[in-house]
């Protein structure tokens, strides 16, 4: 009986490695939420040694735009930001993922509350980041 539960417990342990590795998640699941009345553009994303910044398409009133990023650059330690100019040409920088290394998988939700007169978006954002 003792043989048969260890039994039973290795390999319910081993389907629980397996399938871990099998629906691993690949890069950033990245929510944008837009719940201003404005049509919302010229934001994008980025993180150092990044080959070319993420555009994100202008998103409607009311829109949610979704996206994986996988980096696939050489790099140590990073954060990937968002970024977008105001109307006065301010750069302005939030951070989606704080740190992550190569490997890391996550999810981030980006909502933008509001637009203020000078084009600074109001933006809350929620991350999850891991290693695995």
């Amino acid at each position: 009986m003792k043989k048969f539960l260890v039994i039973i417990t290795i390999l319910l342990l081993g389907f629980i490695g397996l399938s871990k590795y099998i629906f691993a998640q690949d890069g950033f699941d990245i929510k944008v939420i837009n719940e201003t009345n404005k049509e919302i553009s010229g934001i994008y994303l980025t993180y150092d040694h990044i080959k070319s910044d993420i555009i994100v398409p202008s998103i409607e009133q009311g829109e949610v735009y979704k996206l994986n990023v996988n980096p696939t650059e050489t790099f140590v330690e990073n954060a990937m930001k968002l970024q977008y100019k105001d109307k006065e040409e301010k750069l302005h920088t939030e951070y989606v993922i704080g740190y992550f290394e190569k490997g890391y998988s996550g999810k981030a939700e980006i909502t933008i509350k509001s637009v203020d007169e000078n084009g600074k978006l109001d933006i809350e954002i929620v991350q999850n980041a891991s290693a695995y």
